[in-house]
């Protein structure tokens, strides 16, 4: 389902686009299965384990916003992977924007997101 998606920057610049937005209680998450193609996909991750192994094959190049339980940024990385193997990340965040590569905005710039569910 797709929702309106507010990033806040630092300035108070706002940036909103429409996401794809999905939630799962997996421990291991396929994201090219929930992601169908280059759209936004703010990820909601619901499970008692304290990693979530992210497999980005084929979910490139991307880059990874992640956000603690208050929408506050907390941290980013990429998918940028060119070769013909699998990738993939293990993470603590329950709360991930994933944007297609290269973004328009400096990444140490954000503050927070807002999901209009």
């Amino acid at each position: 389902m797709k929702k309106s998606i507010q990033i806040t920057l630092k300035d108070r610049t706002r940036i909103q686009f429409e996401a794809k937005v999905e939630t799962t209680s997996n421990t291991v998450v396929k994201v090219h299965e929930l992601q169908g193609g280059t759209s936004p996909l703010f990820l909601e991750i619901n499970h008692q384990q304290v990693n979530t192994l992210m497999e980005l094959t084929e979910v490139s190049p991307f880059v990874l916003l992640y956000f603690d339980e208050k929408l506050n940024f907390s941290g980013a990385s990429y998918s940028i992977n060119n070769g013909n193997g699998s990738f993939g990340i293990n993470t603590q965040a329950r709360r991930i924007l994933f944007l297609n590569h290269p973004i328009n905005f400096k990444l140490d710039e954000v503050l927070h997101i807002n999901v209009n569910l």
